[in-house]
């Protein structure tokens, strides 16, 4: 957040880790690797699917919010949140913030959309109920002065190599 504000500078090719949903391989194959290496890492959790995950403590897993229950399809073929009320959506965020905080003691801030979908009401919902950033799954690097609330991210699976990773990043 102060990068995008400009209140600090980032070396050039600085990365932000991050995995979505709170999935079991994550930190079967993953977190091990962070934990031995000191890298930190933010886990987007489902926590309708996941909250058993926030009791595992890790020294470099920062866990936030990948929705309570909105990991799903709605209506139109697009993911439930854009589908939802405002006050639906209100709901979902602040049942999975209140998991979040309850479990792990820390304060749930930063959200990813599912299956990155979003809308303003999606955006507005956020800002009322205390979230400050929002990812999506749009290719692209954070840069300052961006939509705190429509950060675009560089994606990896297990397919993607390294040297596809540092082409993606430059």
């Amino acid at each position: 957040e102060d990068y995008i504000d400009g209140k600090i500078n980032l070396p050039e090719k600085s990365v932000v880790i991050t995995d979505d949903d709170g999935n079991h391989t994550f930190f079967v194959l993953a977190v091990p690797v962070v934990q031995d290496r000191s890298i930190p890492v933010t886990s987007f959790v489902i926590t309708s699917w996941y909250e058993d995950r926030l009791d595992e403590k890790y020294e470099y897993v920062n866990y936030q919010s990948h929705s309570d229950d909105m990991h799903k399809s709605g209506g139109n073929g697009k993911g439930a949140m854009v589908n939802y009320s405002y006050n639906d959506i209100v709901k979902d965020l602040l049942e999975s913030k209140i998991k979040i905080e309850n479990h792990t003691q820390n304060n749930c801030t930063v959200f990813c959309y599912p299956f990155g979908h979003y809308n303003e009401t999606a955006k507005k919902a956020l800002k009322d109920t205390g979230y400050k950033l929002a990812f999506t799954v749009e290719g692209g690097r954070v840069k300052p002065n961006a939509d705190k609330f429509a950060l675009p991210r560089v994606r990896i699976n297990g397919n993607t190599t390294m040297t596809e990773f540092k082409n993606s990043v430059n």
